[in-house]
């Protein structure tokens, strides 16, 4: 089997059966749909029980105690078939070639372990955005330096990587918060990844998603980057990169309590992140915020 694709749910009961049938609509019938429910409390279990009873065999599904979605995903990889793996949120959908594109990418190229292609974005007042993908460096280290500084961003839901990966990284388990960052960062430093200008998936963005969750980011900016940095995975070469890194989980924070309105938090995280790595001061973006911030009393 060529794509295993591993949906996390945690009270999905609005979304996942989009997502579900985004898979089982693609023009590509090489593939396995796995269904990790991450401990709903909701009646989505039961949808996964429908879904799965609907599929002849093509949806597998597994329950565990709320543990993350990184959990989740790990938990997939372990029962999964397929040689490359797709992660797909709970609320976003495959466009119906996606899968059909990378299968004729990797029938070209099969030595390629990360292959990532382009998504819309979907905002909840309807609004549509395109991200196109720019070509990857053939040098691994460009292409850590470019996604940590956010040259770049990458998504689940818009790339396969080859299962060989899980043999050596895994997604961090102990936060809940950025573990993607995380292991798409090391696959960077460590893999060779390919981009594709096509458009795989439409991400629904969502308010009360994780990602936006202020105190989660404050809970695990620290945790980030060490799990990140973890010298039994990066090379040296890496590792004098760490601060900056750990001060731009800073800055995010400081946004983030920025534009919510909680401006003496926020002048203290930038203050932070300017005490790890002082060449951000010449991110004048964050600076002016930073004096704005100030003004607000």
């Amino acid at each position: 089997m060529l794509f295993s694709v591993i949906i996390p749910t945690h009270n999905g009961l609005r979304f996942l059966e989009r997502a579900v049938t985004s898979v089982l609509k693609q023009s590509y019938d090489d593939f396995e749909v796995i269904i990790v429910d991450d401990g709903s409390t909701d009646a989505t279990p039961e949808l996964i029980e429908n879904l799965v009873g609907q599929a002849s065999g093509t949806i597998h599904s597994l329950h565990q105690k709320n543990s993350g979605p990184g959990a989740a995903r790990n938990r997939g990889v372990g029962v999964s078939s397929g040689r490359y793996l797709l992660f797909l949120d709970d609320d976003d959908e495959l466009l119906p070639d996606a899968l059909a594109l990378f299968a004729k990418e990797i029938e070209r190229d099969n030595q390629v372990d990360f292959l990532w292609a382009g998504h819309y974005s979907h905002d909840e007042q309807g609004k549509i955005k395109k991200h196109g993908r720019q070509p990857f460096s053939v040098n691994n280290l460009d292409n850590f330096l470019g996604y940590i500084r956010g040259r770049f961003g990458l998504s689940q839901g818009e790339g396969v990587l080859k299962r060989e990966i899980f043999a050596r990284l895994h997604y961090p388990e102990s936060i809940r918060n950025n573990e993607d960052v995380v292991f798409f960062a090391q696959i960077l430093a460590l893999y060779r990844c390919r981009a594709l200008a096509e458009y795989v998936v439409t991400i629904h963005k969502r308010k009360e998603s994780c990602r936006h969750n202020i105190e989660s980011i404050k809970a695990t900016s620290d945790r980030v980057s060490a799990l990140l940095f973890d010298p039994e995975i990066l090379p040296a070469i890496y590792m004098p990169f760490k601060d900056e890194f750990l001060s731009s989980r800073y800055l995010s924070l400081f946004r983030a309590l920025y534009y919510s309105g909680r401006f003496r938090e926020a002048r203290d995280a930038y203050a932070h992140a300017i005490r790890i790595h002082r060449g951000h001061l010449t991110q004048w973006s964050y600076l002016r915020k930073y004096v704005r911030a100030w003004l607000a009393f």
